[in-house]
């Protein structure tokens, strides 16, 4: 019975995910679990399959309708609502707060952002920690999708979570603390309160011991932790410092250790061990993929009494289904395809030893960080037979001890030291050779490739000797396929105000970035208005997209002219990837700018001052622009053009009408069928008379929303008209692909319309 239960509720789960989000992953796992269903299908089946999998589907369906409803939801710009906010939600860095809040009304909720005003205000609200009701108004919009190719999705994010909307806050009324009348409110409300006591005692612990402590004792990881700590997301380790089924299993285990040695019995034990889980789970922030594990625990403890003796298999089973109607897109995170896969692996895995375990666990677990990451540590697997050791026996109990002695003179230092030792070994260990750089892989290959290191292991040898076989071909093919297309690319990236383009032949024979974007801050702003811990969009939109297209080298890194918000982001490249040559205009290496910002990364890489006539090596892109050194301001802007399979590309950078006159009059016979509009879309380039020498049919416009410069200009709006050009703006395209081919076949992707457009040269060739 417990083999049927367990398809069923894989059939459940692969309907969860594809009612939720329809795309190749999704349909690749409905109809793997689909093929598994016929080919053991019996009589007995039809029961559960009636009984469980129809509620189910009419359940996921009706929550995805009144989801999809929710976000329905119109912009507000004066939208006033009233909710509470529980405090171990609350988030601040620098000026900027964050935290959910469940509204009164409709009883949503939503994601809040404040910026502070003053620095009273901001120490008011890291003071508070008591659950709040408030009043408020502001700008009520939906949350925003990624706007670039393969980025971190902020809106499907939050929708697995049934967040579909934001309010920025300009204004708070009635903000105090929440007055409660049910005892069940009252006893949640302290729990909450309690964790967020304890999460600001851990924050004023020593680094990295405080970030230590929010993570395994708190499950609430700041921001600085990734930061601070890179080789625990570069050799996996993640999973270990979010609160899961480890630190449950740990739990139990010091619980019931310490009421036998009470002699206490072991149904009243178990009976407190009970209430001690769904305390616990209350008071880690009712996070779904904790459900799994507390449930898991729950029928531990009921065994271990003789009430209830449920195989595993059936445990897992009813796990899972419990935690997807709380959570029903629990299997859309990482964090909940990674707790129920390795658990379920751990079912079948009795029989092996424990290198085989592990093995089995790292290669189970690869299709779904390379899908996230697109990268992988090849010493994860090594790393993760020595580090979970030692972290369970050795450094959980250790931050334990730092917290609760903290007041105690000498112990967090103590503790504080022997974490910094653990944290130095696993970044030197990260550092060492063997980050490969996979790409984003089909999910079919993604797919069969979990499929086939499920069975390596199986007793049938020839299957086993067939799956491992298949894992490494799939490997093999698939990233080959990534990193080395058939295609070639001309990106624009949307980086906000600032510019940055990918130019890539196919067989990646050639790979040249031109700019780097980067965002300028032109307020003046005081020390405790400055955000510590963010992400550049140069790391988060660039680097990750270039790890998703395989990219591991850049041959040619142009820098068009000095501006910030060309070359701001040049170091985070040059950090993350290997870049062979910089080149830049003549006479901007001996310019401040390029000193600060470029000079002390470059490490090996070439530096190249060039002009118009020069070429550049390994590129398909010649300058045309500038003639002469200059200051490396925007009329000293390089100026490329190439051909790009039967499209004619212009870019160049922030030049101004001038350069483009000078440009038409040195090559009088140049015709461009993709034109990059210089400056943003600004009116100071763009020449309407150049335009209709060069006869572009298309015009990429790089300018960020809401920009303080009103860009692109409405001048330069009515010349692309006049010209008959077509528009592109990363404004409201978002990323700008034109993709082609060696067999003269261009079209155009754009991410946030998803419209595909034929590209036709209107000029003769």
């Amino acid at each position: 019975m417990s083999r049927y239960l367990l398809i069923v509720t894989l059939i459940i789960s692969a309907l969860s995910v594809f009612v939720y989000r329809q795309d190749t992953m999704t349909l690749c796992f409905l109809l793997a679990c689909l093929t598994l269903l016929i080919f053991n299908f019996k009589q007995q089946m039809i029961f559960l399959l009636s009984l469980l999998v129809i509620p189910f589907l009419c359940y996921f369906m009706l929550d995805t309708y009144q989801l999809g409803q929710q976000a329905k939801q119109s912009e507000n710009q004066r939208y006033i609502c009233r909710g509470t906010i529980l405090p171990d939600s609350i988030a601040i860095d620098g000026d900027q707060l964050s935290a959910n809040a469940k509204l009164y009304e409709s009883r949503q909720v939503i994601r809040v952002y404040y910026t502070f005003t003053c620095l009273k205000d901001k120490q008011q609200w890291q003071s508070n920690t008591d659950v709040l009701q408030f009043s408020a108004s502001g700008h009520y919009k939906r949350m925003m999708p990624a706007t670039n190719f393969n980025q971190f999705d902020m809106r499907r994010y939050y929708e697995a979570k049934h967040i579909t909307h934001q309010l920025t806050v300009q204004s708070w009324s009635n903000l105090k603390q929440k007055s409660v009348h049910s005892l069940l409110d009252t006893y949640r409300n302290h729990i909450h309160k309690w964790h967020a006591i304890g999460i600001k005692k851990a924050e004023m612990l020593p680094q990295p011991l405080n970030e230590y402590a929010e993570s395994v004792i708190f499950g609430a990881a700041p921001k600085s932790f990734y930061v601070n700590n890179p080789g625990v997301q570069k050799l996996g380790l993640i999973h270990l410092f979010s609160i899961s089924g480890f630190h449950i299993n740990y739990l139990l285990k010091m619980v019931m250790g310490m009421f036998r040695r009470l002699f206490i019995p072991k149904e009243i034990s178990a009976v407190i061990a009970g209430m001690i889980l769904c305390i616990y789970f209350v008071f880690s922030g009712e996070t779904a993929v904790l459900m799994r594990a507390v449930i898991v625990g729950l029928f531990f403890l009921l065994r271990m009494t003789g009430w209830c003796k449920l195989s595993p298999p059936t445990v897992w089973s009813v796990s899972l289904l419990g935690t997807l109607i709380y959570e029903p897109c629990i299997l859309l995170t990482l964090g909940g395809q990674l707790s129920f896969t390795l658990t379920f692996c751990l079912l079948f895995a009795k029989s092996l030893s424990f290198w085989q375990t592990n093995m089995l666990l790292s290669l189970v677990s690869f299709p779904f960080i390379v899908a996230q990451q697109y990268t992988w540590h090849i010493l994860q697997t090594l790393v993760g037979f020595a580090v979970i050791p030692i972290f369970s026996t050795l450094i959980v109990p250790f931050t334990l001890l730092g917290f609760a002695g903290q007041d105690i003179p000498g112990i967090a230092k103590v503790v504080n030291v022997l974490i910094q030792c653990f944290t130095s070994c696993l970044d030197s260990m990260s550092m060492l050779p063997g980050n490969m750089i996979i790409g984003k892989l089909p999910s079919v290959v993604l797919v069969l490739f979990f499929t086939c290191s499920l069975l390596i292991y199986v007793k049938q040898s020839a299957l086993a000797f067939f799956c491992r076989g298949m894992c490494l071909l799939l490997l093999f093919f698939g990233t080959l396929w990534v990193r080395y297309p058939l295609y070639g690319e001309f990106t624009t990236f949307d980086v906000g105000q600032g510019d940055a383009a990918l130019v890539r032949t196919p067989f990646n024979r050639s790979v040249t970035l031109i700019d780097t974007g980067g965002q300028v801050d032109f307020s003046a702003k005081k020390d405790w208005q400055i955000k510590q811990y963010q992400r550049t969009n140069g790391e988060s939109v660039i680097v990750h997209y270039l790890h998703s297209r395989g990219i591991s080298q850049i041959n040619n890194l142009v820098l068009s002219h000095h501006d910030y918000d060309h070359i701001g982001n040049a170091k985070v490249i040059l950090k993350h990837l290997s870049v062979q040559r910089v080149i830049i205009p003549a006479g901007m290496l001996k310019q401040q700018k390029f000193l600060k910002e470029i000079q002390p990364y470059l490490g090996r890489t070439k530096v190249c001052e060039l002009t118009a006539g020069d070429e550049i090596p390994n590129c398909p892109f010649h300058i045309v622009h500038p003639f002469t050194s200059g200051q490396a301001e925007n009329q000293d802007s390089i100026a490329l053009f190439g051909c790009l399979g039967n499209q004619r590309i212009l870019t160049a950078g922030d030049l101004d009408r001038a350069g483009e006159k000078a440009i038409a009059e040195r090559y009088p016979k140049l015709k461009v069928d993709i034109l990059k509009l210089g400056h943003h879309g600004s009116k100071t380039a763009s020449d309407p008379e150049t335009l209709r020498k060069w006869q572009p049919q298309y015009g990429i416009i790089s300018a960020g929303r809401d920009n303080r410069y009103n860009h692109p200009h409405k001048e330069t709006i009515r010349t692309c008209t006049v010209n008959q050009i077509t528009n592109l703006n990363t404004q409201k395209d978002g990323m700008i692909r034109y993709i082609y081919d060696n067999n003269q076949t261009s079209y155009f992707e754009v991410k946030i319309t998803h419209e595909l457009k034929a590209t036709v040269s209107t000029n003769s060739k």
